[in-house]
């Protein structure tokens, strides 16, 4: 398998202070992810399902009663974007970290903070996966990392690719591989779905940075402007219920979105944060049915997280398609409780 590539703009034919001062960051080029497998029981679906519930009235499941779980003799597709709560990391507490987060992808010493900075996820397959009970795997590869910033302030952007398919009780993980992954990105091979996650780390936050955080807390932040004219619109207020139940289906102990004082005296934000990956979640809830009433299938989003999102505050989640003639896109994004934007996404989708 190709190795990820360690990539520092700006310094050209340099040497890289990073890798020399942090040699962690050479050796996680290198680090082979164990498989991840799952049955594609529709029961983490469907607790998905009930907690969106209230929040995305119209997202709800069709032709059904939402209180009842699915059978596997009457499965269902996959819902778009349900995939985030399949294949938790398979660690042990020992290999969790002080912020909960996983060693999985950590470069490790001094950058300790960790952030979901955005990604893209395609969906090669008009089949897709049913929720059948059949066993899946989750393969994972870091292919890249770049650092960015000045010595000292250096952010570490660890990009990683997980390859979603079915697999057979008896097959082996060589074969497996020669199934789904591919050198080339953009090779989908025989995977269902490509998720690719851009997890940016930093350093631990001075007390003086803190400080300056907390005096911030009340000070009107500067709005980044979002699209206008949105075809739809939802309004969203994330409550600390919904943070703890995805943290639960997904396996996910970082404390930023469940404990309120490590989040704001550690990581000097002034609430608990909403999980990237549940931006994600939401955009897809809320854009699909749209799309599905005018017989278009999502297969692909990309977006970006630009500024934090908080527990308690609305947010508002909007899509419109794009400009471009012939072009089958919509733009998609989420403005904070002030209307700036705060994720900024491109949904591409095929006709039925």
């Amino acid at each position: 398998m190709k190795r990820a590539t360690l990539r520092v703009p700006g310094l050209g034919g340099k040497s890289n202070p990073v890798s020399r001062a942090h040699s962690a960051l050479s050796r996680l080029t290198s680090r082979n992810l164990p498989l991840t497998f799952d049955y594609l029981h529709p029961q983490p679906s469907h607790l998905l399902d009930l907690t969106l519930g209230d929040l995305l009235p119209h997202a709800r499941r069709r032709g059904g009663d939402n209180s009842i779980l699915p059978s596997v003799e009457s499965a269902i597709p996959l819902p778009v974007g349900h995939h985030l709560v399949y294949f938790p990391p398979q660690v042990t507490l020992s290999q969790l970290l002080a912020d909960g987060t996983d060693t999985l992808h950590s470069p490790g010493e001094p950058f300790n903070r960790r952030l979901w900075a955005g990604g893209r996820v395609r969906f090669p397959t008009r089949s897709g996966l049913v929720l059948d009970g059949s066993r899946a795997v989750c393969i994972e590869t870091i292919r890249d990392i770049v650092t960015k910033g000045r010595s000292g302030e250096e952010k570490v952007i660890v990009r990683i690719e997980r390859r979603i398919g079915t697999v057979q009780e008896s097959e082996q993980e060589t074969d497996i591989r020669d199934r789904l992954w591919r050198e080339s990105e953009e090779d989908c091979g025989q995977s269902s779905i490509i998720e690719h996650r851009d997890l940016v780390f930093m350093r631990e936050k001075s007390l003086e940075e803190l400080d300056r955080d907390r005096v911030g807390f009340q000070k009107r932040q500067r709005i980044v402007k979002s699209p206008s004219d949105p075809e739809v619109r939802h309004n969203v207020t994330p409550t600390k219920a919904l943070l703890f139940r995805y943290s639960a289906l997904t396996f996910n102990a970082h404390a930023i979105h469940l404990d309120e004082a490590y989040t704001r005296d550690v990581e000097g934000f002034r609430g608990l944060l909403v999980h990237g990956p549940l931006t994600l979640t939401l955009l897809l809830a809320a854009i699909q049915p749209y799309l599905a009433n005018s017989g278009r299938t999502i297969r692909e989003i990309e977006y970006r997280n630009l500024t934090p999102l908080y527990a308690g505050e609305m947010l508002s989640i909007c899509g419109k398609p794009k400009l471009a003639k012939h072009n089958a896109a919509w733009d998609v994004w989420i403005e904070g409780k002030d209307g700036g934007l705060a994720v900024r996404g491109t949904v591409r989708f095929d006709t039925m």
